[in-house]
């Protein structure tokens, strides 16, 4: 039986009676209490990474089994067998998205290493900077960025990232939920990983990237200036799905990359995402809200053709630039980038597209 999920901190702030048993000395521990009668007893508030209500709404043959009386709670499940079959427990991790994420740990579990992606995650994953979910919590609170008006490596967020290390949060995900999403802080950044990955966002502001983002040294051409950001997949081969929140959304479909490592010595490449595989990968944007999302497009508008297809806009690349004068090449096969649902034409999103400029080669 793994209990790998259970906190002791959180078990007793929501168990005065059994904090007062550990003061007294009835009990070692809120864990031995919990193994001895809290779980017979059905206590779930054992972790901010389990959530009763939302484990039997995702699990309605748990909530079946609860109401039967064939099992205590949706917690004794999810120890005996629902952490090992991968189901999900709270918002705040996503057992499958941290597999296909981290391939280690997903070797590491099917070996019998690891009872979960989710043990990991709480044993070295958070302190690694894994995200557990689509959510990207680097990206909230730990990037370093080169500040221009200081020269200073600065952090996004750092309130954030003291918070959750005095305890105060589980996760920076957990932060976002209940206030960041809500506050001036820029937005959060949701990303997929280098297979088939749907992507959904929810807050006010949001940044949704189908492909991976890794973690690596921050650049100025071929610089690097001491800081930490996130760098792109490509997104060949897959094909994602991108639900954007209520909000605001900017759905990306490429950057530029500088290549140099001086301002003289320096160019911008316009690198597209899922490129290079024609219809067969592209990123699908659901739900997209006309007059109110963007879209970032590598390169220029030129590169590009927007084509409607019964009630959706295909975006494909359709032109690359070669040469020293830049010359506009047509792609004998163009390659589709993106499906935007709900829109028919390029008059709709025309003023919401973003280009990142650089030459498309």
């Amino acid at each position: 039986m793994s209990f790998s999920v259970f906190n002791e901190s959180f078990y007793l702030a929501h168990n005065p009676d059994v904090q007062a048993a550990v003061n007294a000395g009835n009990f070692a521990s809120g864990l031995e209490h919990f193994q001895k009668f809290g779980l017979a007893e059905g206590r779930v508030n054992v972790s901010p990474f389990y959530d009763e209500q939302y484990y039997l709404r995702k699990n309605p043959d748990v909530g079946t089994a609860v109401t039967s009386g064939f099992l205590r709670s949706g917690l004794e499940h999810f120890i005996l067998a629902g952490e090992t079959e991968g189901r999900r427990a709270s918002l705040l991790f996503d057992e499958q998205f941290y597999s296909r994420k981290n391939p280690d740990v997903a070797a590491a579990v099917t070996s019998g290493n690891l009872s979960s992606g989710l043990t990991h995650y709480l044993q070295f994953g958070q302190s690694e900077n894994r995200s557990g979910t689509s959510f990207n919590e680097f990206a909230y609170s730990g990037i370093t960025k080169l500040s221009p008006e200081t020269l200073n490596l600065e952090k996004v967020n750092p309130d954030v990232e003291a918070a959750v290390q005095a305890g105060l949060f589980a996760s920076t995900l957990e932060h976002y939920i209940k206030f960041g999403q809500f506050e001036d802080r820029g937005g959060g950044t949701f990303n997929g990983t280098t297979g088939n990955d749907t992507v959904v966002a929810f807050g006010q502001i949001d940044t949704l990237y189908g492909v991976d983002a890794n973690i690596g040294p921050e650049l100025r051409g071929a610089t690097p200036t001491g800081g930490q950001a996130l760098h792109l997949g490509f997104g060949v081969n897959e094909a994602d799905v991108l639900f954007g929140g209520n909000g605001q959304d900017t759905f990306v479909l490429g950057q530029t990359i500088t290549t140099g490592s001086f301002p003289s010595e320096s160019y911008s490449i316009a690198v597209p995402f899922y490129q290079g595989n024609g219809d067969a990968d592209y990123a699908w944007i659901r739900n997209y809200e006309i007059g109110k999302d963007e879209i970032v497009l590598a390169g220029a508008v030129w590169n590009y053709d927007f084509v409607q297809s019964g009630d959706n806009l295909n975006i494909y690349l359709s032109g690359v630039n070669v040469g020293n004068n830049s010359s506009l090449v047509r792609l004998e096969n163009p390659d589709l980038v993106a499906r935007v649902e709900g829109v028919i034409s390029l008059n709709e999103i025309q003023y919401k597209l973003q280009f990142t400029g650089g030459q498309m080669v």
